[in-house]
């Protein structure tokens, strides 16, 4: 009997893990419901506003991975497709799906739902190490509280990803070395904006996204270049431009303008591969019909990705905001770098127009160079690390500045972005200016750590 009752005891205990870590935990719909959950109760929201943000967030998560999912997998026939006719290396340019990436890598050698999983949990550490790093701002300087949660969810995967790639370490430290990581990155670079956020808006908030740094020094570099009576903001655009500040528009000229590059390069006996075994849409029989089909389908996957992410990081923002709010009253927030677009709205349009010139350059220097990687842009880093440097830019310095930083910057996001892609072998990367730059060194860094103590590289 006493045996009966110690299998008995341990069954249950291996169902309880199981069921907490696995079934619960482990599944990040799950997990972010119930974050999401405690934070309205902790606000004191009434139960039924509770639940409803727990289920949009749990909503939430499952259309984001939906959406990258079939991004990931539509985008790769490209992808193998070029590296079959050409033997250069793919790798696409944009934020969600480089997580994601990262978590089928990181799934692949400890089961389904592990990457997500832990880098939910870094996501969770590094915002209260966000809040501790604000709480001691005597000693800190840091004000920031970084809100930006579509930001945040994706830096926090790749963050986790990088640790465990090449320090090749458990759950535990694996999160807290990410989350340390990520919320430096977090309160210093927002906490760097929120000067001259306030000349540009007036209001007491900060930039706080992927183009941190760069904006910083884009502030500091642009009245050595031009003029600030210069201002863009003071002349007239032509109306014609007008639909480049359409995101929907603009990425799906981007995919196409892609598509049709990717097209010129594989041939047409990689073209007909494409269309009866990749995608298995044999209708699309003309060539431009089939392109165009791509170029939308490809921006009907990120419109989903997005939506569910603006989803749940709707709900998970608006019960973290209270909580940090009440135990950090004054400081600073750090927001959605598109919360200052409004207040330079022809810098926007500057800002991509330049931005796109610079990666334009950017890749054809990797062609002259001949390098094994060649990246095909998203308009998610093109457009609002653009966007938010010819902000900065324009407004200390004037639209020259403006100009000239942002095509450097292009260049740069398409340099860096190449050297990351090799660093970390993925199929994506973020492309953002900050994570073509400043990660670009802390990957370096973490891959000579983990060599120094001899680890394996995983993933």
């Amino acid at each position: 009997m006493k045996k009966f009752n110690a299998k008995m005891e341990g069954y249950c205990m291996d169902y309880i893990l199981d069921l907490l870590l696995k079934q619960i935990f482990g599944q990040p719909f799950l997990l972010m419901a119930i974050v999401v959950l405690i934070g309205y109760i902790a606000m004191k929201a009434k139960p039924m506003k509770a639940i409803v943000g727990a289920l949009k967030a749990s909503v939430g998560i499952l259309a984001m991975g939906m959406g990258s999912s079939a991004l990931i997998t539509n985008f790769g026939f490209l992808l193998t497709a070029m590296t079959n006719a050409t033997g250069i290396q793919g790798a696409g340019l944009n934020t969600y799906p480089t997580m994601t990436a990262g978590y089928e890598k990181m799934d692949a050698v400890m089961g389904s739902g592990t990457g997500a999983a832990w880098g939910i949990y870094t996501l969770l550490v590094a915002f209260i190490m966000n809040l501790l790093l604000v709480a001691l701002r005597k000693y800190t300087r840091i004000r920031a509280v970084y809100l930006t949660g579509n930001a945040m969810i994706v830096q926090a995967g790749i963050s986790t990803y990088i640790v465990w790639r090449f320090l090749g370490l458990g759950m535990i430290p694996t999160i807290f070395i990410a989350a340390a990581v990520t919320a430096l990155y977090w309160g210093i670079c927002s906490t760097l904006l929120i000067e001259p956020t306030h000349k540009i808006t007036g209001a007491d908030f900060t930039v706080a996204h992927q183009q941190m740094v760069t904006s910083y020094l884009a502030y500091k570099i642009a009245p050595k270049i031009g003029n600030s009576e210069d201002d863009i903001e003071r002349k007239t655009l032509p109306s014609s431009l007008n639909f480049l500040q359409d995101s929907i528009v603009a990425t799906a000229l981007v995919m196409l303008i892609s598509v049709v590059i990717i097209f010129c390069l594989i041939g047409g006996e990689n073209i007909n591969w494409l269309r009866l075994e990749a995608y298995k849409q044999s209708t699309y029989k003309n060539t431009i019909v089939f392109a165009l089909w791509i170029a939308i389908t490809l921006t009907a996957n990120i419109v989903v990705l997005l939506y569910g992410v603006r989803m749940f990081v709707g709900e998970l923002m608006m019960s973290f905001k209270g909580i940090s709010e009440k135990l950090l009253p004054g400081a600073v927030a750090g927001v959605d770098c598109a919360a200052i677009f409004g207040f330079a709205p022809k810098s926007v349009v500057l800002g991509l127009l330049f931005g796109t010139l610079g990666q334009i350059i950017g890749l054809l220097g990797l062609i002259a160079f001949k390098s094994p990687i060649f990246l095909i842009p998203g308009f998610i880093p093109l457009f609002f690390d653009n966007a938010t440097v010819a902000i900065f830019a324009n407004k200390f310095g004037g639209w020259k500045a403006a100009s000239i930083i942002c095509t450097v910057n292009g260049i740069i996001q398409i340099v860096g972005s190449a050297l990351a892609v090799q660093l970390m072998e993925l199929t994506w990367w973020q492309g953002s200016a900050d994570y073509a730059t400043l990660w670009v060194a802390i990957i370096a860094v973490f891959k000579a750590i983990g060599s120094m103590l001899g680890i394996s590289v995983a993933g």
